[in-house]
């Protein structure tokens, strides 16, 4: 009886440390450093011209949220758009209404800049319409 009380003491009394540290390996796994990840766009002119109302989208697995998402790259000036993202393999679409849409694989790490630079290219789809 004694050694039953002793077990479930030292039980009772590990069992906020071993969660303790359960949940600090959580928090230093899902908090991994983020990396950039930035696409330099032109029109594709004589001039390469930087391309404003880009869209463009990063999308793949994403082992911190142990799912896919999807990121939308911002316009931080004319022709430059990137993005704070978690390590990953990503697609990353390009897409202007008229120009031939695009898309590249890329893998970012943590604490590092990816660079992804392109010249739209005339759709001509849309020029016949």
């Amino acid at each position: 009886m004694t050694n039953l009380l002793t077990l479930k003491s030292c039980v009772i009394l590990l069992l906020p440390a071993l969660l303790a540290i359960g949940s600090a390996q959580d928090a230093s796994h899902s908090s991994a450093k983020e990396g950039t990840l930035v696409v330099l766009v032109t029109w594709g002119d004589v001039d390469n011209m930087p391309a404003n109302d880009v869209y463009i989208e990063a999308h793949g697995y994403v082992v911190k949220y142990r799912s896919e998402k999807s990121f939308v790259l911002k316009m931080v000036k004319a022709g430059r758009y990137e993005a704070a993202l978690p390590p990953g393999v990503y697609d990353v679409f390009v897409s202007e209404g008229s120009s031939i849409p695009r898309c590249r694989r890329v893998l970012v790490t943590e604490d590092r800049t990816g660079y992804w630079t392109l010249k739209l290219e005339h759709d001509d789809v849309y020029l016949q319409k």
